[in-house]
């Protein structure tokens, strides 16, 4: 590792303390002794320049001999007497190579490098690491090196500044980005300090740089790439975990780029170090919301509130959380705390109108939109949602005179027109209905709810072709629309155009195969064109996915008796007459009642019939005769009694009268009735009959 370097100029080589080779340490205190600075040299050379320019210069090679003399000393002095003289041999030593260097041009020994870093000064030899950080600044101040005052020397820190940075101020974010970047690339590579001579390579001293979780946010400040962002932070993580603004900055991170999931986590994470973060507990409220999350969000609101109970924002969470919910009195009361706490809060008191319109309250969402619009007497959306609840309650002319400020505004409101057209009809102005629809279409052809309104105000003007066309429109921007292919089908089917309506009904089912009424509807074409298998499929469909129809048993009782399926068409009957009953149905269900011997569900079915129409005679004849059926002669009479009360003229109740008093042996109101009948219709071949047979039977009582 580096070691910080003395300040006083003549100080201990590092390879003494180091323990280098003993000829250094020989030529050490000779070269100090010998050493001059680099400015007196350069004074030394000018008077020589000058001297040589007056004419009393000393000669060069003077000098070479000279160096030569200490060169050749030197080595004698090593070879002989270096043991002895180890400091003076190492001086000797450094003044060899100093020779070699300087005059022989071989290459200089580095020993050591002098680097000033945020003010403090440090010596680095060989094997040394010098260690830099973003924050640090520092200078390559001296080279220790056999070269004399340094000439050919240059020191170049790899990645960074420039080709010689030697006594250049630098900084280390230069290197610490560098690094970051190689990092993220996966080529990981490492810097040094090379000290040059000339070209050439004499001294790699590497430098470690120090990457710290503030160098990752640094970068992930720098970015605007959100995943690169993520990465950065993560990094700044991994390195202190604890760190909870990181965290908090790497959760908002998550969420911004749609990673709301990794958000709430990191966002958790916070809050189990820090359970009171409010910071934490809002925004994960706001993610929980963006989830749809509703339920979630709700107990998050509710810490909030503990950690500040005088803030408004986390009722009014609360509050559009339960909306989404759909619980709309829960999120009244939550609006109306929240409107306690802040009253001038208006997007809650929007929001609260909302939530009583919801609910029906129309009188109290007015009022709240009233007051918002008050406020915000130029937004066209609080302008529309108390136009449009004004229209659902009914003030059609408060309704449309908000439409015609919202049209002031936005001359191009297709909608407005249309709600115009809706009110209108509201108070029963049709032309001016359908003058509003027919100007929102041409401002918006391609509404289908337009076309649809437009269609059904013809529909109730019986202008069935008109509506007709209208619901084509509907079907031709929006082909899955099953109110109106219903509606053009049923439509066809008033035209008798079955086979059309068939057509439109299928499609219906395709798009909504859960459709009952659709089912109902193929059901009744497929009965007009006399195909009773299919008209029974589709009401057993219409049945089967809940349709509650009284009139669909009937149909499929018919249907089922069309196909001779008799057992199937009177259990539909039996449905149909349990809600309905009607002459007709219970006549069949009591005539199948007979034929099958069932007597007592027979005479109930008469007896329901009476029920309907006390006053009809033929309906007590039948019940008369069911009870004649079962044996039961008491009834039969007293009905048949009944009958004749309210149609004295039918000779067959007469006859049929006549006879339960012969199966009694009364032979003698058996006579009077027989005549009856007789003299009702003289035609009557069993009355003629039965006169004389009640005389001798009543003979043969007599004198029995």
């Amino acid at each position: 590792m580096v070691r910080q370097a003395h300040h006083e100029q003549n100080i201990a080589c590092p390879e003494l303390v180091e323990g280098k080779d003993a000829a250094q340490r020989r030529s050490w205190t000779f070269y100090k002794a010998i050493k001059v600075r680099e400015s007196d040299m350069v004074d030394y050379y000018r008077i020589k320049r000058e001297e040589k320019q007056g004419g009393n210069n000393v000669p060069v090679w003077v000098i070479i001999i000279l160096l030569v003399l200490f060169f050749a000393g030197g080595v004698v002095f090593d070879h002989y007497l270096g043991a002895k003289y180890s400091k003076w041999f190492s001086t000797l030593s450094r003044t060899k190579s100093i020779f070699l260097s300087t005059v022989l041009g071989h290459t200089p020994h580095f020993y050591y490098l002098d680097v000033e870093k945020n003010g403090k000064d440090y010596r680095l030899a060989k094997g040394d690491v010098f260690e830099i950080s973003y924050r640090d600044e520092f200078v390559l101040k001296e080279v220790s090196s056999d070269s004399l005052f340094e000439r050919g020397i240059s020191a170049d820190i790899e990645g960074m500044g420039s080709e010689n940075d030697f006594r250049t101020l630098l900084n280390g974010m230069e290197l610490s980005d560098k690094v970051i970047r190689r990092k993220q690339t996966k080529k990981n590579k490492g810097y040094n300090i090379h000290v040059k001579y000339h070209d050439e390579i004499i001294a790699s001293i590497p430098v470690k740089v120090i990457i710290t979780p503030q160098d990752w946010l640094r970068y992930a400040r720098s970015t605007k790439s959100k995943k690169s962002q993520i990465k950065f932070l993560q990094r700044a993580l991994s390195m202190k975990k604890d760190d909870v603004n990181t965290r908090k900055a790497l959760a908002g991170i998550y969420i911004n780029s749609g990673k709301i999931t990794r958000g709430i986590a990191e966002y958790k994470k916070v809050l189990k170090q820090k359970p009171g973060d409010m910071t934490a507990l809002v925004e994960l409220s706001k993610a929980y919301m963006r989830l749809k999350k509703y339920d979630k969000a709700i107990p998050v609101y509710r810490k909030i509130i503990r950690n500040s109970p005088e803030d408004d924002f986390p009722y009014a969470g609360i509050a559009l959380a339960y909306s989404r919910l759909g619980k709309w009195d829960r999120a009244i009361a939550n609006y109306k705390v929240s409107l306690k706490l802040n009253p001038d809060n208006i997007q809650a008191r929007y929001r609260l109108a909302e939530a009583y319109e919801k609910t029906g309250k129309s009188s109290d969402a007015i009022k709240y939109y009233k007051y918002v619009y008050k406020k915000m007497p130029r937004d066209i959306n609080v302008m529309n949602a108390l136009a449009d609840v004004c229209l659902k309650a009914g003030r059609y002319d408060e309704s449309i005179d908000l439409y015609k400020k919202i049209i002031r505004k936005q001359p191009k409101n297709a909608t407005a027109y249309a709600n115009i057209g809706l009110a209108s009809g509201g108070k029963g102005e049709w032309k001016r209905e359908i003058a509003n629809y027919k100007k929102a279409i041409s401002l918006n052809p391609k509404d289908p709810v337009i076309h649809f309104n437009l269609a059904v105000a013809y529909e109730k003007r019986k202008l069935y072709k008109n509506a007709a066309k209208e619901y084509e429109k509907v079907i031709s921007l929006q082909p899955d629309d099953t109110d109106a292919l219903s509606r053009l089908a049923d439509y066809y089917v008033r035209k008798r155009n079955y086979k059309k309506a068939i057509g439109l009904y299928r499609k219906v089912v395709k798009n909504s195969p859960k459709y009952a009424p659709a089912y109902a509807q193929l059901g009744f074409a497929y009965g007009r064109l006399k195909d009773y298998k299919r008209m029974a499929e589709n009401y057993e469909k219409a049945i089967k996915y809940g349709l509650k129809s009284k009139e669909i048993h009937h149909d499929l009782a018919f249907a089922y008796g069309k196909m001779g399926k008799r057992n199937k068409s009177i259990s539909e009957y039996e449905k149909y007459a349990s809600s309905n009953p009607t002459v007709e149905v219970l006549t069949i269900l009591a005539e199948y009642y007979l034929k099958k011997k069932n007597y007592n569900k027979s005479i109930d079915a008469y007896k329901k019939m009476i029920k309907l129409h006390p006053g009809k005679a033929e309906l007590y004849s039948s019940l008369a005769y069911a009870y004649g059926r079962k044996g039961d002669v008491n009834q039969e009479i007293k009905n048949y009694k009944a009958s004749l009360r309210y149609d004295s003229e039918d000779d067959m109740v007469f006859l049929n009268l006549a006879m339960a008093y012969e199966k009694k042996k009364m032979y003698k109101d058996a006579l009077r009735e027989y005549t009856n009948a007789y003299q009702l219709n003289p035609g009557s071949a069993k009355a003629a009959q039965k006169i004389p047979e009640m005389r001798i039977k009543m003979l043969r009582e007599k004198y029995k």
